[in-house]
């Protein structure tokens, strides 16, 4: 949709621009995809507030929307709803696929008289090239030729391995017992599960949040809040019993209440561009050595400045990051030296890898005694998420895992890192521990599982969680090392964690296919004889064409998204911002220029480009 609007927008400033024709595919939800699908449960909602969201490439002015000018999320929902203020910005996915097919609408009723839009409703099963064109194959036995072919296929489904697959072989073979298989839950069957039943969920990150309010109040429950702020949950009896564990044994921390207008950008001052790339011209960079001291102390600078502005004052916060700068300071050491100058009187520590995993070394006599902590450490985590992410010091310092998000891939994309430490510093321990700080659900979803902890609805089964089919019982234990007499027997496990990126596991048809025709393979991150096959698609820099199997370019085909990952960092964003073009939308405007082969910064087209340009914009789940 972005590379739609962008190129949309670019072609409107041709006054008589020769024929093109657009095929926008996808296999059911033109326009919204499957993970914005208008059909979903209101229940589910998104992790980023609406302000903070445009799917359209310029600031409004308030007159018929049109490529490059059209209302914010936030905007449209208001216009288009009177609940905005019901769910403290966060709104319902389905509002968002509304929104996206109001951009749609927007792009449809604007384009030039020389441009055509048609919406294909099938999936791409197979890609051929053709000397300078393809031929797409698709889902309704059509087939489709184009010079130019983008591929944005989203969020794979991969085929299972490992403790997936033994779990999903015992379930298709012993009664009474149903693996899901990891997914987006607005696609997951959950019709199965029966009241009362022993549902297991591994991964407690935003998953199992939408699992939570999927299996009670979407069958019936209702949350009332209480006067003191807290709440409390009244079944409607059709609810199944939860039983969830993970790695850490901590669901995904809540986000700070929003006190950020739509347009805050934040400025660091020692996790920088400049310092990245400068780091990296000298090349074999480790993560852990090189990038992680320096991510540290841009959060700990926010989190003593946040800490003097409640003590001392925003002047005095201000002179802290003054001398930063003024006294070059790069390490965790001089930001406390500064610190304990204006007046914090003790060191800040701020280990990432200790605050996502609180229960590491940590023995717990019962699963009772173990949940009693994990209310207490949830209930400290919500009331710091009241002081909002910019009153409170540890939700504001980790907002900087966020905001550098574009330093972060400075050092990384591309095979940045030291393949070794790219593989087990960078993608293994702190991707996951980043996403578990950085990305969690809106506050109130704490109070309403810890309302579930104390209606027995939902039980944590500890850290470390180990899975054991039992042909003997018909069933899945679930249990926990850390955790004595934490063995509990399921009835269906669902995985909740996201599927990885996996070209070589991914079970799309059109991903084999690229594959199989030596046009996709994964990027290897090389040095010397190390070597690190990271599973995303091997693509060039902007505009970011695949790298074929022979070595050559395939300059005519496009992959943004989720495919290049690992080749790229947290490619997971789709949207822009209102004010300001983030770098997705700078990806998708990239894209959009190429294939207008010769358009300039202004979007004028080349006449001497080739003639009557077809473009497919191919999604295929």
């Amino acid at each position: 949709m972005s590379v739609l609007e962008r190129l949309v927008a670019r072609l409107i400033k041709l006054e008589n621009g020769e024929k093109v024709e657009i095929f926008l595919i996808d296999d059911g939800h033109i326009g919204t995809g499957r993970i914005w699908s208008t059909e979903q449960s209101p229940f589910l909602l998104m992790n980023t507030v609406a302000q903070e969201i445009s799917a359209f490439s310029g600031m409004w002015d308030g007159k018929e929307a049109r490529p490059g000018n059209g209302p914010s999320f936030a905007q449209w929902w208001q216009m288009h709803h009177d609940d905005y203020s019901q769910f403290g910005g966060y709104a319902p996915r389905a509002y968002y696929g509304e929104y996206l097919l109001y951009v749609l609408s927007a792009i449809e009723r604007t384009l030039p008289p020389f441009v055509t839009l048609h919406k294909v409703s099938a999936r791409v099963e197979s890609l051929d090239e053709i000397n300078a064109s393809q031929l797409l194959h698709l889902s309704n036995d059509q087939e489709l030729e184009v010079d130019r072919t983008v591929l944005a296929t989203g969020h794979p489904i991969n085929r299972l391995q490992a403790l997936e697959k033994t779990i999903y072989d015992f379930a298709s073979t012993t009664p009474d017992v149903t693996f899901i298989q990891g997914d987006s839950v607005a696609d997951m069957d959950l019709s199965s599960i029966e009241p009362n039943q022993k549902v297991g969920i591994i991964g407690m990150g935003l998953t199992f949040y939408d699992l939570m309010v999927e299996l009670t109040i979407g069958r019936g429950g209702r949350f009332i809040k209480k006067d003191d702020g807290s709440m409390i949950y009244c079944p409607s009896g059709r609810e199944p019993r939860i039983y969830a564990g993970s790695r850490s044994g901590m669901p995904v921390p809540v986000r700070g209440r929003n006190q950020k207008p739509f347009n805050y950008e934040y400025h660091p001052v020692i996790f920088t561009q400049e310092r990245a790339l400068n780091i990296r011209q000298h090349g074999d960079v480790y993560f852990d050595r090189d990038v992680l001291p320096l991510l540290e102390a841009e959060i700990t600078l926010v989190y003593a400045e946040t800490k003097l502005r409640r003590e001392k004052g925003e002047l005095v916060a201000q002179l802290l990051r003054e001398n930063v700068i003024k006294y070059h300071v790069d390490s965790v050491e001089g930001v406390n030296t500064l610190a304990f100058i204006l007046g914090l009187s003790y060191p800040i520590a701020i280990n990432i890898y200790h605050l996502a995993d609180p229960f590491k070394g940590c023995m717990f006599p019962s699963i009772g005694a173990f949940n009693e902590t994990l209310y207490s450490v949830l209930a400290a985590d919500y009331a710091e998420a009241m002081h909002g992410n910019i009153g409170s010091p540890i939700k504001a310092a980790l907002d900087v895992i966020r905001n550098t998000r574009s330093v972060i891939r400075s050092f990384v994309d591309f095979g940045g890192l030291n393949p070794n430490s790219h593989q087990f510093e960078f993608i293994n321990k702190f991707n996951p521990v980043s996403g578990f700080l950085s990305a969690g659900p809106p506050a109130f979803r704490s109070l309403q599982l810890q309302a579930l902890m104390r209606a027995n609805i939902v039980t944590v089964v500890g850290p470390s969680i180990k899975l054991e089919p039992s042909s003997t019982n018909n069933c899945i234990y679930i249990s926990s090392p850390n955790v004595h007499n934490s063995a509990v027997a399921l009835n269906v496990v669902i995985d909740a964690r996201i599927p990885t990126t996996d070209i070589n596991r991914d079970c799309s048809n059109l991903t084999q296919s690229l594959i199989n025709n030596g046009i996709f393979i994964p990027f290897v991150n090389k040095n010397d004889d190390i070597e690190f096959e990271t599973g995303g698609v091997n693509v060039t820099p902007s505009p970011f064409h695949p790298i074929r199997a022979n070595g050559t370019i395939a300059d005519r085909l496009y992959v943004l998204g989720i495919p290049t990952e690992h080749t790229r960092w947290f490619m997971q964003s789709g949207s822009s911002r209102p004010h300001k073009w983030i770098d997705f939308m700078i990806d998708a405007d990239a894209i959009a220029a190429d294939i207008l082969q010769g358009s300039d910064e202004s979007g004028e087209y080349d006449a001497n480009s080739d003639k009557n340009q077809y473009c497919a914009i191919a999604r295929a789940l």
